[in-house]
């Protein structure tokens, strides 16, 4: 399979697949990960499926040995993988959907590149689980930690030890209100590919709108609105943590752009699937006071008028506590004040509230 730089990706359709399809196409979209890419794909050609299984690599224009390694490992497996090199950076969305664009197999994996398997049987047992659940279309498993620091594990304390099958519909509520238990990683997740390309042509902007921070999100809701989810006990992913990815960046600027972009991406989602205001209430108003207080805590001044224009977006009221933090910001004094008490909290308690608000 060659190497395309920067390619236009074509929706495949049943006259352009060949009778050859895959029985399973895994998403790998990576920037900047020369240190932990390697492990990733290791991790993915290792699994022993009963089929064929194609690797589908969005390499995003890295400006380190990333895209060299991901070279390496096309020539090293050139009818499992194919590399899509972009001449210019993406971004995240739009360089997943591209990349799943490209994908041609029955069902859909994704493996982030800082990330890797565990279970080498993982993709064998969600396919034989999808085979013979005919109204299920997406299962995800039960995932660990994996400090890159000190190569300690450590497992999502919601991993449940029992089979679970959820109706259609049934977790819209619960995953976008982040009440849901175990919540779905999307590479743990296996899905099934008509399913879900049907609901991307539905609504293309809804996957790639330009205030999207996350590509998950959108993926397990549209999955779930379609088809039953079902989560299997298994343990097959490592989620590295002790970096600076999107989501653990030191930079509070950084992370609140982040949620920022998540909660408008919810409140989409909670009106398209036409979730109950009242059972969104609790979830908008803790991650509001989360977001004010990480204005102070990061000292993150320039960020005052998005969340005041996030606020105008959600359908309630935000809290006292909000609405005294965002007071305080007008003064300097007191903002300065407020953010010496702040600094007080133990970091204990901050990564405490940034875990809540997910």
């Amino acid at each position: 399979m060659p190497i395309t730089e920067n390619p236009i990706s074509v929706i495949s359709t049943p006259e352009s697949i060949s009778k050859d399809m895959p029985d399973i196409s895994v998403i790998v979209v990576t920037y900047n990960q020369e240190s932990t890419i390697a492990r990733c794909l290791e991790s993915i050609v290792a699994q022993r499926f009963n089929g064929q299984i194609e690797i589908v690599i969005g390499e995003d224009g890295s400006n380190d040995a990333t895209a060299e390694i991901c070279r390496k490992y096309q020539t090293d497996y050139p009818d499992r993988i194919r590399l899509y090199c972009n001449r210019r950076n993406k971004g995240l969305i739009d360089n997943y959907f591209d990349t799943m664009l490209n994908c041609t197999g029955r069902y859909l994996a994704d493996c982030a590149g800082d990330d890797s398997w565990s279970d080498p049987y993982k993709l064998q047992k969600q396919f034989d689980f999808l085979e013979q659940n005919s109204h299920v279309g997406l299962v995800h498993t039960a995932w660990e930690f994996n400090d890159i620091i000190n190569g300690q594990t450590i497992s999502y304390r919601h991993n449940s030890e029992k089979t679970i099958v959820f109706e259609k519909g049934k977790i819209l509520m619960p995953l976008l209100n982040r009440e849901l238990r175990p919540y779905p990683h999307l590479s743990t997740a296996l899905w099934r590919r008509d399913a879900m390309m049907a609901e991307y042509l539905k609504d293309p902007q809804l996957f790639r709108h330009s205030d999207n921070t996350c590509e998950d999100l959108q993926i397990i809701a549209a999955m779930a609105s379609r088809m039953a989810v079902a989560y299997l006990p298994d343990k097959t992913l490592l989620y590295s943590v002790g970096h600076k990815s999107v989501s653990s960046e030191e930079s509070f600027s950084k992370t609140f752009d982040f949620y920022i972009g998540t909660v408008r991406l919810t409140r989409r989602l909670h009106l398209k699937y036409a979730v109950a205001d009242g059972d969104m209430r609790l979830y908008y108003r803790n991650i509001m006071d989360f977001l004010a207080a990480q204005i102070i805590h990061g000292h993150l001044t320039d960020r005052v008028t998005p969340l005041r224009s996030l606020a105008d977006y959600l359908p309630f009221r935000p809290s006292a506590k909000y609405r005294l933090i965002m007071a305080a910001m007008r003064f300097k004094g007191i903002s300065w004040v407020a953010a010496k008490l702040y600094h007080r909290i133990s970091k204990r308690k901050v990564v405490k509230s940034l875990s809540d608000a997910e």
